[in-house]
């Protein structure tokens, strides 16, 4: 929730959520002149369908005072939709565009009282729903103005050709730090202690009265090659701390968690036992299975396609004749002796019944006494830990949008790590950097109380580059 406040001091309390399709209406009756001249004529419900994201303000009586739609390639044809990184880089070399950190507006509207604070509101918004996110591009014909609210949040950067016909772009561009910026991580101090404690005390006192009023000085204090604290910050005011330490109990984790998938959060080894013989000799066996089935149907077929002799047919003519006199002799009986066939058919369900009772009797008491309980393989690991953990993570709820800024920072700590862990009380509501982890999937005879989260270093990737194979 945000409040605005108009030139003529009225005043609305507004918050932003996903456009919706009931939105459409009230988004063309937002649509003037101007907005034709800058967007073009578009179909709302196919740019809806086809946007990236697409936001709307509303007030505390949810009628929408503004909306904006933001797509992944250029609003004119000016540039290739899978090809305009180049031309947007020969305009400017020193905007580090790529396809997963821009965004192009292809519609805004607002109600005209508030434009200017709407308009904030959503970049804002925008910026902190999508954290990758660093430049918005707007592009509009070069002989139009952008008007009195958007020129005040975009910069111009040049102009463009358009593909179809001769007439030039102008490109303006929108920046992340200017609304929600990243923030700056450090290695924490023990200044940091009193911007810190604030936020601590917001969340939880079981810290402080448990280790004491300064456990958080000490934490700091103690940091060697194997923990660090760090911390991030806005305008040389400490707003988030995180503790980290390369000591992880891998044996228990290993014991308690499924992690297979992260080859057991360790370095490949040679020594590395991945699969239980009983699989190995299984896996064998079934490719022999499957060897000599093929074998046999190779047969079958062969024999299929050889020559039929005269004998073979004049037996398979004579096993016809006598199944047709069994088939009328069976319909006679049928006909005459119908009570007669009930009898015998009780009778063979009976001793049907007597000798699988028998037969079930006949096992062996331990059998069905003392079952055999399958034993579950659990992978060994010999290589070394490719983890580190966090011990302890707080932020203010502001900038908790940006938690993510910790990561390159931590990994840069532990730079021969692969993997950050983290585990959390069962039911824990799930917050802004919990939600980049991957949750663990825990054994049936997992003891711990607690759930396991993890990250690869991967998560970090902001480009990815893709070639012919060779």
């Amino acid at each position: 929730m945000s409040v605005l406040t108009s030139p003529r001091g009225k005043v609305e309390v507004v918050h932003c959520r996903r456009t919706e399709s009931q939105d459409v209406y009230c988004i063309k009756s937002l649509i003037r002149k101007f907005t034709c001249k800058l967007f073009g004529k578009l179909n709302i419900i196919y740019l809806l369908e086809k946007a990236n994201l697409a936001v709307t303000l509303c007030n505390d009586k949810e009628e929408i005072m503004a909306q904006a739609t933001f797509l992944d390639y250029p609003n004119w044809n000016v540039a290739k939709q899978d090809d305009w990184v180049s031309v947007f880089r020969e305009l400017d070399s020193d905007i580090p565009c790529t396809p997963l950190n821009t965004l192009f507006m292809h519609l805004f509207v607002v109600v005209d009282e508030y434009s200017v604070g709407c308009c904030k509101e959503i970049l804002r918004t925008v910026y902190k729903a999508v954290p990758e996110l660093h430049f918005i591009f707007l592009i509009v014909p070069s002989y139009m103005s952008l008007g009195s609210t958007l020129i005040t949040l975009f910069d111009q950067v040049g102009n463009i050709p358009c593909l179809t016909y001769e007439e030039d772009f102008a490109v303006h561009i929108c920046h992340r730090h200017s609304h929600y910026p990243q923030l700056h991580v450090r290695k924490a101090r023990v200044e940091d202690h009193d911007d810190l404690m604030p936020i601590f005390m917001r969340y939880d006192t079981i810290l402080k009265e448990t280790y004491g009023e300064y456990f958080l000085a000490e934490l700091i204090e103690a940091q060697d090659e194997e923990n660090h604290a760090v911390v991030c910050e806005v305008e040389g005011t400490a707003v988030g701390f995180m503790s980290v330490c390369s000591r992880v109990n891998m044996q228990l984790l290993h014991e308690c968690f499924d992690l297979g998938p992260f080859h057991g959060l360790c370095f490949p080894h040679p020594d590395d036992i991945l699969e239980s013989s009983q699989d190995l000799s299984v896996r064998r066996s079934q490719d022999a299975e499957l060897r000599s089935s093929s074998q046999g149907s190779q047969k079958i077929v062969e024999e299929l396609q050889e020559p039929v002799s005269p004998d073979t047919v004049e037996n398979i003519q004579g096993n016809i004749a006598r199944e047709a006199a069994s088939e009328e002799a069976l319909t006679a009986v049928q006909s005459g002796n119908v009570s007669e066939l009930e009898d015998i058919e009780k009778l063979s369900d009976i001793s049907t019944g007597y000798a699988q009772y028998h037969h079930v009797s006949s096992r062996s008491l331990a059998s069905l006494i003392l079952p055999e309980e399958p034993v579950h393989f659990r992978p060994i690991y010999r290589g070394a830990s490719a983890a580190f953990c966090i011990q302890l993570f707080c932020i203010d709820e502001k900038y908790e949008a940006r938690s993510l800024d910790f990561m390159n920072f931590v990994f840069s700590l532990f730079s021969d790590k692969n993997f950050c862990v983290i585990s959390l009380p069962r039911l824990t509501p799930e917050f802004f950097l919990i939600q980049n982890f991957v949750k663990v999937v825990p054994f049936n005879t997992c003891t711990l109380e607690q759930d396991l989260y993890v990250f690869h270093r991967a998560g970090l990737l902001k480009n990815i580059c893709l070639g012919r194979s060779s």
